[in-house]
């Protein structure tokens, strides 16, 4: 079962890095940086982004309760080259994308918010213990 989570989630991380051009790739982490589920096809830069959402996360929580800031969604990062997004999504999973430099940040943030929902439907119904058929049949 937790195979066939794994291939709907990535048919999602897919399906959105293939409609929206701009972003170029996405990855779900666990809490210690670790890929759970990626479209990056390279191990090094998996790796590389995980350590860093991991961190990014961490860094999130802290200004969350620091600056009492009310829950974060997402933490944008534009570089000359790059643009990077970090989405906590529930504790034990976050979502990273990495999109081009000239993408509009408020465009590839509401692709992802939406991707959010789809990957947040699906994991609460890996915790209800519901089939995967289901997920399909809302999709």
């Amino acid at each position: 079962m937790l195979e066939a989570r794994a291939q709907l989630l990535h048919e999602r991380l897919t399906s959105l890095a293939d409609r929206v051009m701009e972003i170029r790739g996405l990855i779900l982490i666990d809490p210690n940086g670790l890929p759970m589920v990626s479209t990056l096809h390279s191990q090094n830069l998996e790796e590389a982004l995980g350590a860093f959402g991991a961190a990014a996360v961490g860094q999130m929580e802290r200004a969350q309760a620091d600056f009492e800031m009310g829950p974060l969604y997402l933490l944008h990062l534009a570089g000359r080259d790059r643009q990077l997004f970090v989405t906590p999504l529930t504790p034990e999973v976050a979502l990273l994308a990495i999109a081009e430099a000239g993408a509009t940040a408020s465009t590839v943030t509401l692709h992802l918010l939406g991707l959010c929902r789809e990957i947040l439907s699906v994991l609460q119904a890996e915790k209800h213990g519901e089939g995967v058929a289901e997920d399909e049949a809302t999709a």
